[in-house]
């Protein structure tokens, strides 16, 4: 992932109220626990049945009736579809020396249904118009966005805006210097 590129991921605003009766402000996102998980898998020192759960790997789409094909076809409007990935995953990448934008979809290989979304949109695009398509798809389809921190946000381009702004990507871009010192001194963490 590109410094520049502000990643999003696609939650149906119907499975977050389905968890909780409300949207939060904030989902729980646990880096350091995830990586444990991750580990303790890779060398079989955990159970089959010990599942780890956070927002990024929460299931939210299972209640929802939409088609993959159906929002494969949106996405193919605002960006072109990668020859890479599997079965279960669809791709999308456009990459010029002035605009990287993408997007992914898991579908589960059993039920077909839609088991992620994701789109990391670069901040450098003129009017971020690949922003704005994915914005006005959440709004369409009635999805909710959330940074790499947990924080929600309605479709609505302030809101996103606010995302952006406490970004990294956002910080790099308004003053790389600072940005890298401020990582180097430990202000920041990498996201």
């Amino acid at each position: 992932m590109a410094i520049w590129q502000f990643q999003l991921v696609v939650i149906p605003k119907k499975g977050i109220l389905e968890k909780f009766g409300h949207v939060p402000e904030k989902l729980q996102i646990d880096y350091k626990e995830r990586e444990e998980y991750y580990y303790l898998k890779e060398e079989n020192l955990i159970e089959e049945e010990d599942k780890f759960t956070d927002a990024l790997i929460q299931d939210w789409w299972s209640s929802t009736e939409i088609q993959p094909m159906e929002i494969i076809h949106q996405i193919d409007k605002n960006v072109r579809r990668s020859d890479f990935g599997r079965d279960s995953s669809v791709n999308w990448k456009f990459y010029s020396s002035k605009v990287d934008n993408d997007a992914s979809m898991s579908i589960n290989k059993e039920t077909g249904k839609i088991e992620n979304i994701r789109f990391r949109a670069d901040l450098r695009e003129e009017n971020f118009k690949f922003l704005r398509a994915m914005i006005g798809l959440a709004d369409k389809y009635e999805w909710l966005l959330m940074d790499m921190q947990g924080n929600l946000a309605n479709p609505d381009m302030k809101q996103i805006g606010r995302l952006i702004k406490s970004s990294n990507s956002y910080k790099f871009l308004k003053d790389p210097i600072a940005f890298l010192t401020d990582i180097g001194d430990g202000k920041l963490e990498i996201e």
